[in-house]
């Protein structure tokens, strides 16, 4: 009897290994994830990341992201919320430069090693935006009127990556602006739609249609060569600054989460990026798709704090 029992055990304890075993492997998420996004509704990280969504459930077993706004102290309150979430891969990060940044200019309970980086799905230049009735109708009108005056500049907020390359800006110029710190990129739209800032330092992507309507100027594009989609607008390299900057968005869970969980969320974020309706949501809305998996992307990052953490030092804190 005790024999025939042991070959039965072992016989169900295989086929749980080949079935059930594997099955619960591929059972994460069995709920709803959700993304924190630091930031006001409206920004670029908060449109991408509800694109995101969208397409979410056909690549995570049906089930749904949830995204939730947290902005504050510069993204401080929803980067230091996801920092100490419980580990288990459903608390998701808007990851974006100001993780890095933020620890180094302001007093944080976290830094950007705090995190396990999941995947970027996008890399967006700085552009230099003014009102649409704004005197600087040139990037070389914008820097010789800097170059006699200070010129208010609007940001999503102290330290982020449109922040910095400001300050970097200030630095190459030798110039000083007069900052206008927000708490999101559709505030400096408001901003600059209102006449109440003379300049914004925003990303490309969140400035498509204001453009392209005519609602705003586009004066100047901090990247290599001229964008296909914005063939009008020069580069800062042709006026002689070779600066060369942009947002990298991604996704991150807190750094304690499970290896299997990290590789489950990079498989499925892969397809995410990679899925059609994906990117033609983000090629309408002028949002450039770049992608890095997992170990690329935190790679990635931290070449990003090792160039932060030469370039913050030498620039005078705003």
């Amino acid at each position: 009897m005790l024999k025939r029992f042991g070959t039965a055990l072992c016989v169900a304890v295989i086929i749980v290994a080949l079935t059930g075993g594997g099955a619960l492997a591929g059972t994460f998420p069995d709920k709803n994830l959700k993304i924190i996004v630091p930031f006001a509704p409206g920004g670029g990280v908060d449109v991408t990341c509800r694109m995101i969504a969208e397409v979410a459930p056909k690549h995570l077993n049906g089930k749904k992201i949830v995204v939730e706004n947290m902005p504050g102290g510069g993204a401080v309150i929803g980067q230091t919320y996801v920092a100490k979430a419980k580990p288990d891969g459903y608390t998701i990060l808007a990851y974006t430069s100001s993780v890095v940044s933020n620890p180094m200019t302001k007093k944080t309970s976290f830094t950007h090693t705090s995190y396990q980086p999941i995947a970027m799905y996008c890399f967006d230049p700085e552009i230099l935006i003014v009102p649409a009735k704004s005197p600087y109708d040139s990037l070389k009108a914008f820097i010789e009127a800097a170059q006699k005056k200070e010129v208010s500049v609007a940001t999503p907020g102290y330290s982020t990556s449109h922040h910095i390359a400001s300050l970097i800006l200030e630095d190459r110029l030798g110039v000083k602006f007069g900052y206008i710190h927000n708490q999101s990129a559709a505030m400096q739209v408001q901003q600059l739609l209102g006449g109440h800032v003379e300049a914004g330092m925003m990303a490309m992507g969140e400035t498509t249609q204001y453009v392209k309507d005519g609602s705003l100027k586009a004066l100047g594009l901090m990247i290599d060569v001229r964008n296909p989609d914005f063939s009008a607008i020069p580069t800062f390299k042709e006026e002689g600054i070779d600066l060369v900057w942009g947002a990298f968005r991604g996704l991150a869970v807190p750094k304690d989460t499970p290896a299997d969980t990290v590789k489950a969320l990079d498989e499925a974020f892969k397809n995410i990026v990679a899925d059609p309706d994906f990117n033609d949501r983000m090629q309408k809305a002028g949002f450039p798709v770049v992608y890095r998996n997992a170990s690329d992307f935190t790679a990635y990052v931290g070449v990003v704090a090792e160039k932060l953490g030469k370039i913050l030092p030498t620039l005078k804190k705003q």
